[in-house]
């Protein structure tokens, strides 16, 4: 019998091949799992992604012993997903998303619909309405 994805409970990766990589969180606001990041100027630690960036990591994991809501504290060594995966992300408030569709980095390391500028991340495989901090299936192409 045929099944419909489903989103996990727990963590962020859904399925694929990913490659992990490891930097140190920097002191922002909204680091927390499923959200896209990006490196600082030092290149050694890690930021949530801004709205139309192009230099995007990955994904940043769930904190070992951690909850999916849980932010990361400065210092802590961050788990970024990256690599030919599915994963769970955060969309932003804005355009709905439809199955396929392109998605861009949004504000606070989220995603939106992508037909704004700024470098695809990934397609979302699920459709989701305008809602603000919906969470959605997207295939990464970073």
């Amino acid at each position: 019998m045929p099944q419909g994805l489903v989103k996990p409970s727990r963590g962020i990766l859904h399925s694929g091949h990913p490659v992990y990589l490891e930097y140190e969180a920097e002191t922002i606001a909204e680091l927390m799992p499923g959200r896209l990041v990006k490196t600082d100027s030092s290149e050694e630690q890690i930021e949530v992604q801004t709205s139309g960036g192009t230099n995007t990591l990955g994904v940043l994991d769930v904190e070992y012993g951690e909850v999916r809501t849980s932010n990361y504290d400065a210092s802590d060594q961050a788990r970024v997903i990256t690599g030919d995966c599915v994963v769970l992300l955060t969309k932003d408030s804005g355009a709905a998303l439809a199955v396929g569709q392109t998605v861009i980095p949004a504000n606070t390391g989220m995603v939106q619909a992508g037909t704004t500028a700024g470098a695809v991340v990934g397609y979302a495989l699920q459709a989701v309405a305008k809602e603000t901090k919906a969470t959605v299936l997207v295939k990464l192409t970073i």
